[in-house]
């Protein structure tokens, strides 16, 4: 069975997803291909946004063991971090993330593959 899109995205990282989301917009019968299951990319599903997360619940622990929330009249006693929890957090929000991508490939009919793709030449080489 052969499937003909109008494009055929090639990664659903921040510029693959967007570009393909825009191109269904604009009409087009857009292909996806992604070989991760969670759509959004390298920053989203494991770089920058989780680092993000991590770090913002270390800073917040941060002001409660440094003091920094005394001057606000915020008093805590002993304090300890909950790796897990922490980590479930930033998991979450990845989780969301991710699922809002991919609630936008299904509002604009953008068709999702999972998997590998590479574009060949009509004499079977592979462009460079």
């Amino acid at each position: 069975m052969s499937v003909v899109h109008d494009l055929l995205v090639l990664g659903a990282g921040p510029g693959g997803y967007v570009g393909a989301i825009r191109a269904a917009q604009l009409g087009l019968n857009v292909g996806c291909v992604e070989r991760e299951p969670a759509l959004g990319g390298t920053c989203l599903r494991v770089g920058c946004i989780p680092s993000k997360a991590l770090l913002e619940s270390s800073e917040r622990f941060h002001e409660i063991k440094s003091g920094a929330l005394n001057r606000h009249g915020i008093v805590v006693g002993d304090s300890h971090v909950d790796l897990g929890a922490m980590m479930q957090r930033k998991d979450a929000i990845v989780a969301s993330l991710t699922s809002g991508v991919a609630g936008l490939f299904r509002k604009n009919k953008v068709t999702r593959y999972l998997g590998h793709a590479r574009i060949e030449g009509r004499d079977g080489d592979l462009w460079r």
